[in-house]
């Protein structure tokens, strides 16, 4: 049958429409995703690839398409199992997440927040006499901890229900002694990993403003706070994104956080503080910065996790010499939006490909224009990237006996010798290490 989704949960429901009662089965037996990763997995992700941004996965390759296959196979299991509970959430939220994203789990379970249903006062708050310098903070941590331990351990034995687990489990084949192993499993990971009181119960405790000013000295916490994914931050009160103090220490720690910033993304110091950061950063910022160079320059040079000209806000100055360089520097990668006459200027290509990092690997060579990915020099230069790849390189060049003596040199990369030209993989055959060699034989049908 062949694909005809639209999306992923049409993906999914064609997939599970198509499951046979043995299939069915297996899948009861063997619910977790990893166990299908390099089976139906693969299958999933290969099928439905045309579902995947096209930009985004030019830029990730593989890295990219894989998360498709566990995409979809989520999506299938409430398809198939409509008494399916997620018990394997259960656990993982206790094995998997540290208790300052309690309040989110406890909110989807309850449906309302864990301040309705305790009392704040009962358990332990940061109190007036907060210690104000920094040599106190350890100190103070220690003599607190036995009190944010119990109220711990109150929010995560409510989300942990075993009751409702004990029946998922037995609904999905799982015997007796291996619910009361787990259960037990999970039990003493309740009583012995805790962290911080979840921020949202302090700030609802310290709400007023000369509370917050208190809190403010004490620069630790307000950093591990807002250091948390957004997703974990937007459920703190709706005042604390209004005081500017507490929004520049926000964006310091997690430039993207500037989207929470509703009052200050037109604040030309937060942004700058911001796209310091985190790039991204200027998805959020005010339009009338989108010219500013001084902002273009700062997130240059801090964007080796996210490529400056991607973003509308810097596009602009995607054939801005100056600038260029500094993003190049950040990341070589950037030169996949560079302009067309910067991607084939042979000094910036030098810049960019000795300036790669691991992240957004494999992407520098193949940006080049046509002309310069021929270049003998400039391929050699790509096997000193912390991940080398021939993406990119043009047939002449993968019929060079330069670069196949580099492959070889490096028994790492040498399994890329399969893109290699048929003449090139006859004469080197020998020289190969054995696995790989049995693969260019088999494929040559050599015997």
């Amino acid at each position: 049958m062949e694909p005809k989704a639209k999306n992923y949960e049409e993906a999914a429901a064609e997939c599970v429409s198509a499951l046979s009662a043995e299939d069915i089965e297996y899948f009861r037996l063997h619910i977790g995703y990893t166990h299908h990763h390099f089976g139906y997995g693969l299958y999933l992700r290969n099928r439905y690839s045309y579902l995947l941004d096209k930009e985004m996965y030019g830029l990730l390759g593989d890295i990219f398409r894989d998360g498709l296959g566990e995409s979809i196979y989520h999506l299938m299991i409430p398809m198939v199992f409509p008494e399916f509970k997620g018990y394997e959430q259960y656990i993982n939220r206790i094995t998997d997440f540290y208790f300052d994203d309690l309040n989110a789990n406890y909110n989807l379970k309850f449906d309302r927040n864990f301040i309705a249903d305790i009392k704040p006062d009962e358990y332990f708050l940061p109190s007036d006499d907060l210690p104000l310098r920094e040599e106190d903070f350890d100190k103070w941590w220690e003599q607190y901890m036995e009190e944010n331990q119990k109220y711990a351990l109150a929010i995560a034995e409510r989300i942990w229900q075993f009751d409702d687990f004990k029946k998922a489990a037995s609904e999905l084949s799982y015997s007796d002694s291996e619910i009361d192993e787990i259960h037990s499993f999970c039990t003493k990971l309740i009583k012995e990993r805790f962290l911080f009181v979840p921020l949202e119960i302090l700030f609802a405790k310290n709400s007023t403003s000369e509370s917050i000013k208190a809190m403010m000295r004490q620069k630790k916490i307000i950093e591990w706070a807002f250091s948390k994914h957004k997703s974990d931050v937007e459920r703190f009160p709706s005042y604390v994104f209004k005081s500017r103090d507490t929004v520049k220490i926000m964006v310091s720690a997690n430039g993207s956080l500037l989207e929470l910033a509703e009052n200050y993304k037109a604040d030309r110091e937060i942004v700058l503080t911001a796209v310091k950061k985190s790039t991204y950063a200027a998805e959020f910022m005010d339009k009338s910065f989108w010219g500013d160079r001084e902002i273009a320059e700062e997130a240059a040079r801090h964007s080796e996790h996210d490529l400056i000209f991607h973003y509308d806000a810097f596009k602009q100055f995607n054939n801005d010499d100056e600038i260029v360089r500094l993003a190049l520097e950040a990341n070589g990668a950037n030169i996949c939006y560079a302009s067309d006459r910067i991607r084939a200027d042979y000094d910036m290509a030098v810049f960019a490909l000795t300036h790669q990092k691991r992240i957004y690997p494999n992407s520098v060579y193949k940006s080049l224009s046509d002309e310069l990915r021929n270049n003998k020099d400039l391929a050699l230069l790509e096997f000193q990237a912390p991940q080398p790849s021939l993406d990119g390189f043009t047939d002449e060049l993968l019929d060079d006996d330069d670069i196949a003596k580099k492959l070889i040199e490096n028994e790492d990369i040498t399994w890329m010798f399969y893109k290699m030209s048929e003449r090139i993989k006859r004469k080197y055959l020998d020289k190969l290490p054995e696995r790989t060699r049995q693969n260019i034989k088999e494929e040559l049908h050599i015997e």
